[in-house]
């Protein structure tokens, strides 16, 4: 493990030798026209769209890296909703998303509905089936890919953040094993997940009545705990709504049709913005005998709780109804709905996605075996 002091940029300069590996790696296989596949794994909470080393902008190198094959290369992008930050945050967290969308798959909605991506990691493959080698390395810490989170600023006042990091250096295997098998899995179910959600309606129907199944269940528990006699119930049902309601503004966010989404989110906002995550994280109870605790420590009494449970099911029913009124009713037309860069997305996928998918199960299969190329 490293430490990333404040006035420090090595966890800048590590993570930036690594993608500057996987480039040069990359490069060469391409210009031989090798059978090779690169994959990038990149997952932060929050991204800045201006990180930068020596010049170059980091964003513009992952982009970079992609067009130098984009049938060769998968890059999956793991980060939070906009919609769940405030102000500047939602701006640039939107911007470094936006830049990246029309060629990475980026994901910023678990299906198994996490509440926040606090995952901080850089995992790279490169596999060249032509000269039957492997290179992998790691990055992975406290570090976000924001300024203070990787280096510093460089002014007469050095502010930055004191941030842990671990990294590999990137080396070549011999073979994939067992241990590659969770990470290869993982990006192959995200990218399935995000190409389905694009290109097959019946996918994406499914994942939305998902969603309002639960959006339903909460609500039907709300009603029926809202007379409930001691404040830990009351208490878990009111933090109940409120990640609700956050995770319904990160579906959003997820979901194809940027046009009519970014509508929908502002009508949600006009009802009520979504709360703080920071905040709301801490906010989260473990049992009932901990929900009553944390009541008290915030001065919840009973009589508030149900009134702010009362006022939150009045808002996530209008959630609950945006979306079946507006979204699925709209949903066979969807692409209709897409903006610039989902046209570029869609494209993308319709070119790449099977060879994508048919490149990880290969590799899969493989670590399965603990075999060599």
């Amino acid at each position: 493990m490293f430490i990333k002091y404040p006035d420090s940029d090595n966890a800048l300069r590590s993570l930036w030798n690594m993608i500057m590996f996987v480039r040069d790696m990359f490069s060469n296989c391409i210009h031989q026209q090798h059978d090779a596949v690169a994959i990038l794994y990149v997952s932060s909470l929050i991204i800045s769209p201006r990180v930068a080393y020596e010049g170059n902008q980091l964003l513009d190198e992952i982009h970079n890296l992609v067009n130098l094959s984009p049938r060769n290369f998968i890059c999956l992008v793991r980060t939070t909703a906009p919609s769940n930050f405030p102000g500047r945050m939602k701006s640039l967290q939107e911007q470094a998303i936006d830049f990246l969308r029309d060629k990475c798959c980026i994901v910023v909605y678990d299906p198994k509905r996490e509440f926040l991506n606090h995952a901080k990691f850089l995992i790279f493959y490169h596999v060249c089936f032509s000269e039957r080698i492997i290179y992998h390395g790691k990055y992975y810490g406290s570090t976000n890919l924001t300024i203070a989170g990787l280096a510093y600023r460089r002014s007469s006042r050095s502010v930055g953040n004191y941030e842990e990091f671990r990294t590999t250096n990137p080396r070549p295997k011999l073979n994939l094993n067992r241990g590659d098998i969770f990470y290869l899995n993982e990006i192959l179910d995200l990218i399935v997940h995000k190409a389905s959600l694009y290109t097959d309606p019946n996918y994406l129907r499914k994942y939305l009545t998902d969603h309002l199944m639960y959006v339903e269940s909460i609500l039907q528990h709300s009603r029926r705990i809202i007379s409930g006699t001691t404040p830990g119930e009351p208490y878990e049902t009111y933090v109940d709504l409120l990640i609700t309601y956050n995770q319904t503004y990160a579906l959003l966010d997820e979901i194809p049709g940027k046009k009519l989404t970014k509508e929908l989110e502002k009508e949600l906002t006009e009802i009520k913005p979504p709360m703080n995550p920071f905040e709301l994280e801490i906010m989260i109870p473990t049992n009932v005998e901990q929900a009553e605790l944390l009541a008290k420590d915030l001065g919840l009494q009973h009589t508030e709780l149900r009134k702010m449970i009362k006022d939150y099911i009045d808002v996530v029913e209008k959630a609950y109804r945006l979306i079946k009124e507006r979204y699925l009713t709209v949903l066979k037309e969807i692409r209709n709905y897409f903006d610039i860069k989902e046209h570029s997305l869609m494209e993308f996928i319709e070119r790449n996605n099977t060879y994508h998918k048919k490149s990880l199960v290969k590799m899969i299969e493989i670590a399965k075996k603990s075999g060599k190329l």
